[in-house]
């Protein structure tokens, strides 16, 4: 597994990409859109080292012990519906897919945002701001139902910037070595850029700074019942947030720097062949047939 970490944490920066759906929309209805129709439009862009997708389920506010002076319950409204994290190699890689593909179609993948979405925020993660400490899951570019307990937490601080980071630092590498955990990926945000959102086209829904969150934790259990061990008394002090959002699915649209095959056909299309066994229609020669040279060589996964 330790290449499969260091697969990831090759990617120098990423966008992570969180929200809610406008209340006028079935959520039944905003989710396989979003899978099945957004992603694999975006996973065509050029420059994608990965690309995963969680939906969101409501705020679980029991999943840790309790911790004086810690917020774990949010409020009603105001909870997260999915995440997006997409990475890129480098900076360069960034602005090549910012420009890709022409304005033209740009604008129509874009209107996804304007039709779906009320509040959205997009945070840049930074160099080792983003790691992964752990992954014993054995699955690279998992798709589909989560297969263990998962769940994206999301962490607001308490006091500067520099002391939190550290502390969270510190708390991912702990988590990571206890027993029973089986995936830690941390992400520490910088303050979101509104002005260089609206420069690239994007829609600005961003969420008001005081719901905004500093940082990420994506976390896989053996058993959920781990979690209750996690956090100590002292991470109170830089700590002010901890809301433990359950993800009831995980799918990957980009893997090593090319489209997995839900990248390139939508998650349904691979459950589809999936249950039928048509191995035939992963075949490079067909899937390069279909959707031209990003998919020269088959999918990634």
């Amino acid at each position: 597994m330790a290449d499969q970490v260091a697969v990831e944490n090759k990617a120098g920066i990423a966008r992570v990409t969180c929200g809610w759906k406008k209340p006028e929309l079935a959520l039944e209805n905003v989710r396989p859109y979003w899978r099945d129709v957004h992603s694999p439009a975006i996973s065509r862009r050029a420059g994608i080292y990965e690309y995963r997708h969680y939906p969101l389920d409501p705020v679980r506010a029991d999943l840790f012990g309790p911790v004086p002076g810690i917020d774990f319950a949010g409020v009603d409204g105001q909870q997260l519906m999915w995440l997006s994290d997409v990475r890129y190699a480098n900076e360069e890689d960034m602005a090549i897919s910012g420009a890709s593909p022409n304005p033209e179609v740009i604008a129509k993948i874009l209107a996804d945002i304007e039709m779906i979405v009320d509040k959205s925020t997009t945070y840049k993660v930074i160099g080792e701001n983003g790691r992964t400490f752990a992954d014993t899951g054995g699955d690279p570019a998992p798709q589909g139902p989560a297969t263990a307990p998962t769940f994206g937490i999301f962490l607001r601080r308490r006091g500067d910037e520099a002391p939190f980071r550290a502390a969270v630092t510190a708390m991912a590498e702990r988590w990571a070595a206890t027993p029973g955990v089986r995936r830690v990926r941390l992400a520490l945000f910088e303050t979101p850029d509104m002005e260089a959102e609206r420069k690239a086209g994007y829609p600005v829904k961003t969420h008001p700074l005081e719901m905004q969150y500093q940082a990420w934790i994506d976390l896989v259990l053996e058993d959920e019942v781990i979690a209750r061990s996690l956090l100590r008394e002292a991470d109170a002090a830089t700590i002010a947030t901890v809301h433990a959002y359950p993800a009831p699915a995980v799918y990957t649209f980009v893997y090593n720097g090319k489209p997995t095959l839900s990248g390139l056909r939508g998650y349904m299309a691979v459950e589809s062949i999936r249950r039928l066994g048509a191995e035939h229609q992963k075949d490079p020669v067909l899937l390069e047939w279909m959707y031209g040279d990003v998919a020269a060589g088959g999918a990634s996964a």
